[in-house]
C-alpha cells in the first residue's frame, strides 16, 4: 500500500494536491460533510470546499477551518432543491475529484440533482450514502458516465441498490460486489467486516485491517473523504479505493489503541489518518 502514496516534491503548493468538491449535508446532517472535509484534508488534498445548501452556510463556516465553504441556492429549505443543481454544476467545474451524497436526503428532487451532476459532469467521483439511496430507483444512470465512479455502500446500500434483502448480500458479499461492479463498469467497495473492494473487471481485494470500534456513526464518511481524496491526487480510482480502505482500517487501528473500542468515535479515526499514512511511509 505504501507505494501507492505520492511522493512531495519541494517546489510545490497546493493546487498540486488536488482540488475536492465535497457536495453533501443538509439540515441536521451537518456533520456528514465535516467529516468529510476533515477526512480529505487529513489524507492530503491540497483544496477541498465543501459545497452546501445556503441556509448552512454560517453552520459549516463555524465547523470548518481549513475547507472552503460554497453555499449554493436552496430557497432556504436547508437541503438541495432543483435549482441548485445549476449553482453546482457550476461549481465543480474546476475540480479533480467529487465527494457525492452524505447527508444530503432523499426525495424526488435529489434523486433528479444526483442524477444531473452523474449524467452532466467528467469528474471522478466517489457517491456514498444518500447519494446512494437517490440511485437506486434508475441504476442504469452509472453506466451512462464516462469518467470513473466508485460507490462505497453498506450493507443495507447494496441491498437498496439491487432490490435484494440484506442477509442474502451478506451471505454473498464477494459475488454481489463484483457482479455490480461488472454489469456498471465501477469501483466498489462494500464495507463491513472485511470491506471488499472490486474493480471494474471484477478484480477483488479484502481488506484485513479495521475494528468493531470502527461501527460508528459517521465512520463511512470519513472512508468517503479518504478515497474521493486519493483520487483528486490523481491516483487511480481502483488503487485508491484499495488503498484509502487500507488507511481507514489502518487509522481506526490507531485509534482503537488510544482510546478503545467503546469510546471511539469517527473524529477519533480522522484524527488518526496522518499517523495511518505515515505509518505506511
Amino acid at each position: 500500500m505504501k507505494e501507492l502514496i505520492p511522493s512531495r516534491k519541494l517546489n510545490t503548493h497546493k493546487g498540486d494536491y488536488g482540488r475536492l468538491g465535497v457536495i453533501a449535508g443538509s439540515r441536521g446532517m451537518t456533520g456528514a460533510p465535516y467529516l468529510v472535509c476533515q477526512s480529505a484534508l487529513r489524507t492530503g488534498t491540497g483544496l477541498v470546499y465543501n459545497i452546501i445548501p445556503e441556509t448552512l452556510e454560517m453552520i459549516m463556516s463555524i465547523k470548518l477551518t481549513e475547507a472552503i465553504v460554497k453555499p449554493v441556492v436552496d430557497d432556504g429549505r436547508g437541503h438541495f432543491t432543483n435549482e441548485s443543481t445549476v449553482h453546482i454544476l457550476s461549481e465543480i467545474k474546476s475540480m479533480d475529484s467529487i465527494a457525492l451524497g452524505p447527508g444530503i436526503g432523499m426525495n424526488g428532487q435529489k434523486i433528479k440533482l444526483v442524477e444531473d451532476i452523474i449524467l452532466e459532469s467528467d469528474i471522478p467521483m466517489v457517491i456514498d450514502a444518500d447519494g446512494l439511496n437517490c440511485v437506486s430507483p434508475n441504476m442504469e444512470v452509472l453506466s451512462q458516465k464516462d469518467t470513473s465512479i466508485i460507490i462505497t455502500p453498506h450493507p443495507g446500500e447494496m441491498a437498496g441498490l439491487l432490490n435484494i434483502e440484506i442477509q442474502e448480500i451478506e451471505n454473498k458479499r464477494q459475488y454481489y460486489s463484483q457482479y455490480i461492479s461488472e454489469k456498471y463498469n465501477l469501483v466498489t467497495v462494500l464495507k463491513g467486516h472485511k470491506t471488499i473492494v472490486v474493480s471494474p473487471e471484477g478484480e477483488v481485494y479484502i481488506n484485513n485491517r479495521g475494528n468493531p470500534g470502527m461501527a460508528t456513526a459517521g465512520s463511512g464518511d470519513v472512508l468517503t473523504g479518504i478515497i474521493s481524496s486519493l483520487v483528486g491526487q490523481k491516483i487511480d480510482p481502483f488503487e485508491a479505493a484499495k488503498l484509502g480502505v487500507y488507511i481507514h482500517g489502518l487509522a481506526g487501528d490507531i485509534a482503537k489503541d488510544a482510546v478503545g473500542e467503546y469510546g471511539m468515535i469517527a473524529s477519533d479515526i480522522v484524527e488518526s489518518l496522518p499517523y495511518a499514512i505515515k505509518n505506511l511511509g
